[in-house]
């Protein structure tokens, strides 16, 4: 008899052994790969309903003094993984464009109309301030404009 107990607790232990062994620990699940730097700027400025607004008092300066109402009334502009959309007065935006990543960075956009280095300043998920350096004038034709470094603070 004793015999028989033994050999009991003993399948018991090596069934309780054999299905420990099989348990995964939390931390032995697979992780998500990390998101690179661009994938991270792109799931923010698409995120939403991703249209980003500026505020009605100086949401678009140009050289530090706010041109929102007289060059940019009504502007939005709208991200896709790779277009980008515009509304309102903007003479320095098609209504529509592709962009891309200048390769190695994940904070300068290059435009696709005319290859024009856009600066993503600051990032955040209700926040972004682009930098345009816009050297053509149009003041008095179809969209006012002034050259000069151009600052967008857009809200979400």
């Amino acid at each position: 008899m004793r015999k028989r107990g033994s050999l009991v607790y003993s399948l018991l232990f090596v069934a309780l052994a054999v299905s420990t062994i099989g348990c995964k620990s939390k931390n032995d699940d697979p992780q998500p790969p990390e998101l690179s730097e661009q994938e991270k700027v792109v799931a923010i400025l698409t995120s939403g309903t991703a249209i980003w607004t500026p505020p009605t008092a100086s949401g678009v300066t140009l050289a530090g003094i706010d041109v929102t109402e007289e060059f940019f009334s009504g502007f939005t502009i709208r991200f896709t993984g790779n277009q980008l959309f515009t509304t309102g007065s903007t003479p320095v935006w098609l209504r529509q464009d592709t962009w891309q990543f200048k390769p190695g960075t994940s904070n300068i956009i290059i435009r696709g109309q005319d290859n024009k280095e856009v600066t993503i300043t600051s990032i955040s998920e209700t926040q972004l301030i682009l930098t345009l350096d816009w050297t053509e004038t149009t003041f008095g034709g179809r969209n006012n404009s002034l050259p000069g470094r151009y600052s967008f603070t857009l809200n979400k």
